[in-house]
């Protein structure tokens, strides 16, 4: 039953013997061996001390239950995949003949459903194996029923982490995040120790995708104790790595090489090569981003080499990725293409969706560096279809509501059986605490309330979103008017989703601290920007004062998102002409100063706008940020070929208008430094005026 608990947890264990040879005994007395054929494979001289064992053990046991159990365990012990799979058969085939016999409902019909379950389990590892997944999850649902149906809990676990990451594989993360929680909640009623590693390894995991490092965090040491626990050295070890990456997504390089050693120095002294791919993950990105190209490749040819020799699938196609992603950074980009491919085919061919998204990305940043732009188009276009779907802020929401629901039912459960032991001598006690439950349930519902009609606010504004997304293609292809299309790509730049999710955030802050009068009011203005930009998105030119009152706005909400670690000044004349000028040319840049410059800094974030008018507008924006330079450094671990989608729209507009105004438009950026000291960015901006007219 053991070979089901999951994929990671399985493949790590095949390494076979390497006295593999044809052994020189007779197996054909399928009578007394129970399987046909063992002639006809290879069998190592492990494996035929592991079946002679087997078979005398078996013949010499006397219940039916406890042959059963004996030939479990040979399946469990045995990697040879042309030997576990036909005694697995034969146990299945032997309990589902025992269960017609036995009295339903008796102990012995009970332990009897349990090997139909781990027969059905070992059918679906088969298929799950060489990424049949629709097939497993037939087999693993099988398994399930017939565990429930004879009330064993630590079967159900294993089904549930095993379906988990079938539909975490598929892009399904809903259900994968329920589903691996119903395996942890058994797990741990049932006290088994090994079945919470594996689960909080996969919860760890998926975690880290969806950046939730916290929580991550928080299941990896669940696992490393459970571990240690149940003296699972290859979990632990695994675990130790899978720590590190989220060390290494919070940018703790020191931190990430030092746990991926500890990780694989565990694997590596208990005999577990095999599952070191991960640490060779983690330390060939940390070698990437400190542009060691040829560490890198090194990293990753050995995680391609494990992932190969122990088909895993999942394993080969992160190899091929950042094999394809080293070559691209080289500008061997004939060599980025052919790994980019494999992986995508491999993603394609097993439908892992996640896989296939980052596949799609690497193919068109190599199709976009030759010029070849159709494809680059076609990937790209995939890519965002999927990246969507796979980690939308609304499924960030829904794993952290998860895994906070389950600690608080489990928080509950502790007081109730806390309460009853009371009972007997603390009856006030009792009813002060019923008091307490109530006050608790009556905030809950004023909160769940507040957030219902948050989720409608936010259904809107998605509603209004797409409209934009229709008018924008509709736009392109009439190419009615370049200034109004150019209008409508800045403003989908602004409002981009990391803003949007920012923004709506901070809000759900508010409400989640009871604050609930100021939420509205931010959700307010939260509106009345997207409404002040739809408006201006129409317009090819607006007053001076409309430009400034988004800006404010905008610089509002984001003051929100910082709090008392931001503070911004813009200082404009005391009367504004009456003068026009084309709209939302300002805020992309304020927007720029934010997320490169001052995002990365902790604490003291300032942001000055001065607006001076004479015969043109001048913006000065300025920053105390990291700077221009360490900025670039940190998008590029973050994204090779990363930009400021925003800036890119601005500059497009910038020249559309100069060509079609006859006028000139100018940008210009500074770096403040002092010495070698960086002191930020200034960046001015001149805007020409124009009449009513």
């Amino acid at each position: 039953m053991w070979r089901i608990i999951n994929r990671i947890t399985v493949l790590a264990f095949m390494v076979f013997s390497v006295s593999i040879g044809k052994a020189q005994i007779d197996f054909s007395n399928s009578a007394y061996f129970l399987v046909d054929s063992l002639n006809e494979i290879v069998l190592s001289a492990d494996d035929s001390s592991l079946v002679i064992e087997t078979v005398k053990n078996y013949h010499a046991a006397i219940h039916d239950t406890s042959k059963l159990s004996i030939i479990e365990a040979l399946v469990d012990a045995c990697w040879n995949d042309d030997l576990w799979p036909r005694y697995n058969l034969y146990m299945l085939h032997k309990a589902t003949d025992l269960v017609a016999q036995a009295d339903s409902g008796s102990a012995e019909w009970r332990r009897l459903l349990y090997y139909q379950g781990s027969g059905n389990g070992g059918i679906g590892y088969q298929f799950d194996l060489v990424g049949n997944t629709d097939s497993a999850t037939v087999y693993y649902l099988k398994a399930l029923s017939y565990f429930k149906r004879g009330n064993h809990p630590q079967g159900e676990s294993l089904i549930y982490d095993a379906l988990a990451m079938i539909y975490e594989l598929k892009g399904d993360m809903r259900k994968a995040i329920d589903v691996y929680n119903k395996a942890l909640k058994i797990a741990e009623a049932s006290n088994d120790s090994l079945a919470i590693a594996n689960v909080a390894v996969s919860l760890g995991d998926l975690h880290g995708q969806l950046q939730n490092f916290t929580l991550g965090k928080k299941y990896y040491k669940l696992a490393i104790n459970a571990a240690r626990a149940s003296n699972q050295k290859r979990i632990e070890g695994f675990a130790y790595t899978s720590i590190a990456t989220d060390y290494y997504e919070n940018y703790q390089l020191d931190s990430a090489k030092i746990l991926s050693r500890i990780g694989m120095k565990i694997l590596d002294e208990s005999g577990h090569e095999n599952a070191k791919g991960n640490g060779f993950n983690i330390l060939g990105n940390i070698a990437m981003y400190e542009n060691e190209l040829d560490s890198a490749r090194l990293f990753f040819q050995e995680m391609l080499k494990i992932a190969s020799e122990n088909r895993q699938p999942e394993d080969a196609i992160m190899a091929h990725s950042n094999l394809s992603r080293v070559a691209y950074k080289a500008t061997n980009y004939a060599e980025a293409k052919h790994h980019a491919l494999i992986g995508y085919k491999i993603s394609k061919s097993h439908e892992f969706q996640s896989l296939l998204s980052r596949t799609s990305r690497d193919l068109a940043e190599v199709y976009a560096a030759v010029g070849q732009l159709d494809s680059a188009y076609k990937y790209m276009l995939e890519y965002t279809t999927l990246n969507d779907s796979i980690k939308n802020v609304s499924l960030k929401n829904e794993a952290l509501k998860q895994a906070i629901q389950y600690d608080y039912e489990k928080q509950q459960l502790l007081e109730r059986t806390k309460h009853e032991a009371e009972l007997a001598v603390a009856a006030e006690r009792e009813t002060r605490q019923s008091i307490v439950i109530w006050a608790v349930a009556i905030i809950l519902a004023l909160i769940s309330l507040a957030l219902i009609i948050n989720y409608f606010r936010l259904q809107t504004i998605k509603n209004q979103k797409e409209q934009l997304n229709e008018a924008y293609h509709e736009l392109e292809l009439r190419n009615h008017d370049k200034i109004l299309a150019s209008n409508l790509k800045a403003l989908q730049a602004q409002m981009n989703p990391h803003f949007i999710f920012n923004a709506l955030n901070s809000i759900q802050t508010l409400v989640l601290h009871g604050d609930v009068d100021s939420s509205y009011d931010y959700i307010n203005k939260f509106a009345m920007l997207i409404r002040e930009t739809l408006n201006a998105s129409e317009q090819e030119f607006i007053p001076i004062e409309k430009e400034i009152e988004t800006l404010e706005t905008y610089l509002r909400l984001e003051k929100l998102r910082f709090r008392d670690d931001f503070n911004y000044d813009i200082n404009t004349p005391s009367q504004f002409p009456k003068k026009l000028i084309p709209p939302m040319l300002i805020q992309p840049f304020v927007e720029n100063a934010l997320k490169h410059g001052l995002f990365h800094k902790e604490t003291n974030r300032k942001l000055k706008v001065d607006i001076l008018i004479s015969d043109t507008l001048t913006c000065i924006i300025e920053d105390n940020g990291i700077g221009r330079e360490a900025s670039n450094k940190i998008n590029q671990m973050r994204n090779t070929n990363h930009k400021s989608y925003a800036i890119s729209a601005i500059q497009k507009r910038l020249e559309l208008m100069q060509e079609k105004l006859k006028t000139t438009i100018g940008v210009v950026y500074e770096d403040l430094k002092k010495g070698d000291q960086v002191l930020g960015t200034r960046v001015t901006v001149k805007i020409p005026l124009f009449d009513h007219s």
